[in-house]
Formats: structure tokens, sequence, C-alpha cells
């Protein structure tokens, strides 16, 4: 029986990989290795995967991978590479920056594509990512299906399996073949993301009802950066908004799954001032360029107490301790203006707690007035689409002898209306206590 047992597990191994082997083969005619191509020493500057989709020769890839050469078209071309060796120019079609997607049309087109899955996998379900890892080759790398992942405002699938640099932009395929994902990005530990293939077949449909008429790729981009924006600022202002407890105030906790928030606490023996720190971040941003990123939501709270120490002293190491903010996201002087900044001085109330039993005994403490704070709120606007901008807010309370509150957010690429709306909500969730 036991000699049974070990062939069956030698067998059932041999079957499987008889299967990867076979899928590889059918499918393999339909891969690409993407290049970016620095046009004055005709050479390699970037690597991804593609796919091809069509018969006449139409191929899916990352956004981030051809990015560069939509921002600096005099700079860089874009060529393929089939498994099997044959060369050829690539034409940027269409794009979809949001979820990450490209189409580009080859001057040759190959005989093989690859069908999009009208299907979406079952948890656990085994399926296949394709790509060229590190320059390495196409290779096939089976994993787990894991459904979409939580905690962002971008939908992606959870992949269990090591998807490297290289294979941004590869398909991942399931046992039948077809498309279910597209390699995007990894946290290591086989913990990889892929974008739904429903993405792609949405951006694959709008290309194609284009007709023959050429897309401004800037338009396109501008339209999907305000949509975004405003699928982001409608969920976040409909949430139910929970003040978490930070020191002596109340500040905002965790709005909606995709950010999520991060506390800690730092006493140490050669510093007088308690810091407690609560952070509070989306997961994901909105690709553009290797020094462009936008679409992020960021807000963190910083309290900071002293006992025994003169008020000259606090302030002194309080603002030593907050001397360092700037924006989360990436913008470099070409992509967005200097930041604008106007400041204020404005109060943040104080709300009495509920009372002990003593104290509905007897007569309720006067009511104290509010903390006075000291808040910059700084524009900078985005040079190709002007009526985006990232806002960088700041508040510290100045008025309190060896106690401070820090209020901090960024948004980037939201519109004025949004960055307002908002700021009017977040400044009226923090109390004093």
């Amino acid at each position: 029986m036991r000699l049974l047992i070990l062939l069956f597990c030698c067998f059932s191994g041999f079957a499987t990989a008889q299967s990867y082997e076979k899928l590889y083969s059918d499918y393999r005619g339909s891969l690409y290795q993407i290049r970016l191509i620095e046009k004055s020493s005709n050479s390699k500057a970037g690597l991804g995967s593609g796919f091809q989709i069509s018969a006449n020769g139409l191929i899916a890839t990352n956004y981030h991978v051809v990015a560069e050469a939509v921002g600096d078209p005099d700079k860089y071309q874009l060529e393929y590479l089939s498994v099997d060796g044959k060369q050829g120019s690539l034409t940027l079609l269409d794009i979809d920056v949001v979820n990450d997607l490209a189409i580009l049309r080859q001057d040759q087109p190959g005989p093989e594509y690859l069908q999009l899955a009208e299907v979406t996998p079952q948890k656990g379900e085994t399926i296949f990512s394709l790509g060229n890892p590190l320059d390495l080759g196409m290779t096939l790398i089976p994993g787990t299906y894991n459904g979409i992942a939580g905690g962002s405002f971008y939908d992606r699938i959870h992949f269990s399996g090591s998807i490297n640099p290289g294979m941004s932009g590869g398909p991942a395929i399931n046992a039948q073949g077809k498309v279910v994902g597209i390699n995007v990005a990894t946290a290591g530990n086989q913990v990889s993301f892929l974008v739904p293939v429903d993405k792609l077949a949405r951006l694959y449909k709008s290309f194609l009802a284009q007709g023959d008429k050429k897309v401004d790729l800037q338009a396109v981009t501008h339209r999907q950066l305000l949509a975004n924006q405003n699928a982001i600022i409608t969920q976040i202002l409909n949430a139910e908004w929970k003040p978490r407890a930070l020191g002596e105030a109340m500040v905002v906790g965790e709005i909606v799954p995709a950010i999520q928030c991060w506390g800690n606490t730092q006493e140490e023996d050669d510093n007088p001032v308690t810091r407690i720190d609560k952070g509070c971040t989306g997961q994901d941003v909105v690709y553009l360029s290797e020094d462009f990123n936008t679409g992020r939501v960021e807000y963190e709270f910083f309290w900071l107490q002293a006992e025994n120490l003169q008020p000259s002293r606090f302030y002194s190491e309080y603002e030593q301790q907050m001397s360092n903010f700037y924006p989360g996201n990436n913008a470099g002087e070409d992509d967005v203006t200097n930041y604008h900044c106007n400041q204020a001085f404005t109060s943040q109330p104080r709300v009495r707690g509920p009372a002990t039993k003593v104290e509905e005994e007897e007569k309720p403490p006067k009511q104290q007035g509010p903390v006075i704070a000291r808040t910059s709120y700084c524009v900078r606007r985005y040079k190709e689409f002007p009526d985006l901008y990232d806002i960088f807010y700041l508040s510290l309370s100045v008025d309190q002898k060896n106690r401070a509150l820090v209020s901090h957010f960024t948004l980037s690429g939201f519109t004025q209306e949004s960055a307002e709306a908002f700021t009017e909500k977040f400044t009226s969730e923090i109390q004093w206590h």
C-alpha cells in the first residue's frame, strides 16, 4: 500500500508538470517582452512584458511599462521581442492610468493571441502568471487566485505567486488559457497583485468604439484622473467618520477600508516630551511617471505632552520634532508648480466628555475656551492638468503650556471643490476634551 501511494504521488506530480509545460507551449506565441528604447544610444532603458489580444496585432501591457515613452516621445521609443526572437516596433494607442493598463499595436501582427476570460476564477483556484522576470526569458509561475485584495481604492487581485521585475504587463491565465488578470505589482514572499481582466476588457471596448480616430492620450489621462478623484472623495465624504481619542483630543480614524491607520508612542529617557503618533494613508497611488504619482490620501496626528517642563522648553522641543513635513506623493518641477500657502490662526473646540456620577451631583465645571492653532493650507497646481492640485494642510496648536496637537493631511490630484469639502469635514472632526 505504501508503494502504491508513493507511485501515485509521483504520477500526480508528473501530470501537473506536463500540464504546466503544455500551458506554456500552447500560449508562448502570444507573449512578448516590451522594451523601452532610449533613441540616442539605441539601448534598452526599461523592460516589461505584454501579450497579444487580437488577430490584428493589439498588445496589452501595464501603463507604467510604457509611461516614459508617453512623457518624452522624442527621447524614447517602444519595441517588442517575441519568445522566438522576432523584433519590431510598437505604437501606443490607448491607456488607463488608474488601472495601469495600455494597448499598443505591433508593426507586424503575430499569429497567436490570448482571449480574455468572461468568468471570474473561484477563490483557491490555480492560475498562471506569465512574463519575463529580470530579463531571464519567458516564465510560467503557478499560484492561487485569492479574490480582490482589500484595503485599496483600486481593484487588484491578490495572487499567491512570485511576480518579479520584468513581468509587469504579462498575463495571468486560467487552466483554459484565458486571461484573468494582468501582472502589476508584488509585495514579495509570494504576495503579488494583478489588475482584474474586466478593466482591460473595458479599455479594449472603449478603444474599439473610437474607430480610426486617434486617441488624445493627455485628454484621456485628464479625464481618468478627474473621474478617479471624484470617486475617491465621494466615497470618503459619504462614509461614517468615527473619531478616535489621541491624548486629550479626538481625531480622525480610518474613514474607509482603503485608508489604514497605524500608531506609535515615543518615550525616551533623554527626551522629556512624550509623543503619540497616528498615521493614516491610502495604500496605492496612480503612477504617471517615474518621478510623478498622484491619487494619494494621507493624514496624520501627533500628540505631544510633557510634565514638569517649562513652556519655553516644551515649545523648543515641539518645534524641533515638527520641523520636517513634506507631501506624501512624488512630483517634480516639470509636473507641478511651487506651493502657494495661506496661513491663519484657527480654533479647535473643546467638548466635555460624559460626566461622572460625582460631577452629575455637583455643579458642572465651566466650559473652557477653544484651543488656538496655527494653520497652513498649501496648494500646488498640475501643469498638464490645471484643474487638479496637490493640497498640503498642517495645523499646530500653540496656546497650551505643555500639551500640543499636530494635524496634517495631503491630497494629491484633487480639484479645489473636492479639497475644500474634505478640509471642512476634516477640521470639524478635531476636538479637545
